[in-house]
């Protein structure tokens, strides 16, 4: 390859490491630590969620489990080594369907850094775990919007070919790396980046190559603890070559919108792809301010963009289907009149009221929302009424996007939600205090116990 290119750049993997150096250094507001506790919050949620099945429990079955090791959302005693455990936690987070993401990078954050927060938070404190969470977002964020969409027009998987770069850059800064440490972890972590969109349609077995790239990245970090390096150039020469059959068209430099990547994050208000959102927020306002008898409506017609209709999968076979499914998801919240993580449950898919209504449901693509892809996430609806009443709604910012955040309220009850059936009443009311940036009940390591239980 002609590197003249390189001659006259510092190295995208040197750019990386002195941005994670500028986080761990630089002022850090209060408004970013709220920020940063909202989204760790959520993450723990969707663990408890993605913790339900049967993957969950084989992955926990074949990693060793040792006596001083690190415990599982809601595994009680079970320990594994560290490798496994940021494994298996991001599983869990991605496997929920309900975990944050970003439209900047067309990737899903938590899945990626807050496992590496939780297993290494032995002897860190808030501020520490709060800079590493606002590193792993910038990072993994400004790589994957170097190739949006075209990493998911070329069959790659954003969150998983990037969830390396997310892991190494919050476990760096809570190993304390220098710039050196940290660029060489960066370089190795992109040996172990993968992830194919043709995964998706293996149904609930897609979360395991994000978590094989976090342990990979995790891996990589280790590595360089203890002095291995690699090669500077592996992003130039090697990642977006690979994945993007081009260097990136943004400069891997450039700021981010909103100011940082954590920032322009969003959170999901109810489960499922989050191309989905935008169609349910549209519906979820138009059952609002109008009566509507399911059995009355004559057409569907949601006009999306692009990806949003190639992501779609069509049969309906189990949960991970409908997550990705839009007739399923606009049907099922008419005639259920919710859009939360029930809604989703595979004892839908018979029904025949929302089967009917699927086949009046008809996806187009609509060239003005494509154009606006991925600055913003659009959708309209318009259902025509048997009587001839046609009604229509826009959205162009789903609830939970920066310029329509999601309340407290909807991230605790999401927690209280998905937890319950694993832990106490004292220790959701402990871990519920991690919002509270001023005064949380315990260190990070002692709190993050509440989520598993202490050994005897």
């Amino acid at each position: 390859m002609n590197k003249v290119y390189f001659k006259n750049s510092p190295p995208i993997s040197q750019t990386l490491s002195k941005i994670v150096e500028e986080i761990r250094s630089g002022p850090l507001s209060l408004e970013d630590r709220t920020i940063a506790r909202q989204h760790l919050l959520d993450a723990i949620a969707s663990a408890f969620i993605g913790r339900r099945g049967r993957l969950f429990e084989d992955l926990c079955n074949l990693c060793p489990k040792v006596k001083e090791g690190y415990g599982l959302p809601g595994c009680g005693r079970i320990e594994v080594g560290l490798l496994d455990a940021v494994m298996i936690w991001s599983f869990a987070i991605n496997a929920s369907v309900f975990e944050d993401g970003s439209r900047e990078g067309a990737c899903h954050p938590a899945s990626a850094v807050i496992p590496s927060v939780i297993v290494l938070s032995g002897g860190r404190d808030w501020e520490e775990i709060d800079r590493a969470i606002i590193a792993g977002y910038e990072i993994m964020i400004r790589i994957a919007r170097s190739g949006n969409p075209q990493f998911t027009l070329r069959g790659f998987h954003p969150t998983s070919i990037t969830a390396p770069f997310g892991c190494v850059s919050a476990s760096s800064l809570l190993f304390d790396f220098d710039l050196t440490k940290t660029q060489n972890a960066l370089s190795l972590s992109a040996m172990g980046a993968s992830g194919l969109m043709a995964s998706f349609w293996g149904g609930n077995t897609q979360p395991l190559q994000v978590a094989w790239s976090v342990r990979n990245g995790l891996l990589s970090t280790m590595l360089a603890e203890r002095g291995q390096s690699g090669y500077p150039y592996i992003f130039e020469e090697g990642f977006f070559p690979a994945f993007l059959g081009s260097l990136p068209t943004i400069p891997i430099d450039k700021p981010l919108d909103y100011g940082s990547g954590l920032r322009g994050s969003y959170l999901k208000p109810y489960p499922g792809c989050r191309h989905l959102h935008p169609t349910l927020d549209a519906i979820r306002e138009l059952l609002k301010e109008n009566e509507l008898d399911s059995s009355e409506i004559e057409r569907i017609e949601v006009k999306t963009y692009r990806v949003a209709l190639e992501t779609e999968i069509h049969r309906l076979q189990s949960r991970e289907d409908a997550y990705f499914n839009i007739p399923y998801a606009v049907a099922a919240s008419l005639v259920l009149g919710r859009s939360d993580w029930s809604t989703f449950d595979e004892k839908h898919f018979s029904n025949p009221k929302i089967l009917e209504l699927m086949r009046r449901v008809k996806l187009v693509l609509d060239e003005e929302l494509e154009r606006l892809y991925p600055g913003r996430r659009s959708a309209i609806v318009e259902i025509l009424v048997k009587d001839g009443k046609r009604i229509t709604k826009r959205v162009d910012y789903p609830l939970g996007e920066p310029e329509n955040p999601l309340p407290y309220s909807f991230t605790i009850d999401k927690f209280r939600q998905a937890s319950k059936a694993f832990l106490s009443e004292k220790s959701m009311e402990r871990l519920e205090t991690i919002l509270n940036v001023s005064n949380p009940a315990d260190s990070p390591e002692q709190l993050f116990k509440e989520l598993y239980g202490e050994k005897e």
